[in-house]
């Protein structure tokens, strides 16, 4: 019976306008190949960065530098922007929901 309802939630949750949105826009952005380079290049940064600083290498600086403009060049595309937006706003629900059910089962208990 729990598992029903819990099973509807996300029924619901799938079919809302925000759901879609977030999967339509997570779906442009996998497609977008100059995102997703950068996106993998600041990955690679930050592992060599961490290595760096790992090993008391005060270059890691200098790749913090290089990580963050490529953060600022990221975070400056309006299509990405919409993707965080979306997320946003999903995880917002998702949170919700959570709590929802976290006080009801509390306050059963």
């Amino acid at each position: 019976m729990i598992d029903n309802k819990i099973e509807e939630l996300f029924n619901i949750i799938k079919e809302s306008i925000e759901y879609k949105d977030y999967i339509e826009i997570k779906s442009k952005l996998e497609k977008d190949e100059y995102i997703n380079n950068l996106i993998k290049e600041i990955k690679k940064l930050q592992q060599e960065a961490t290595k760096l600083e790992y090993n008391e290498d005060i270059r890691y600086i200098e790749i913090d530098n290089k990580i963050q403009e490529k953060v600022d060049i990221l975070n400056s595309n309006i299509l990405y922007q919409e993707y965080l937006k979306k997320m946003k706003i999903l995880n917002n629900i998702l949170s919700k929901s959570s709590k929802i059910i976290e006080n009801y089962v509390n306050d059963k208990i």
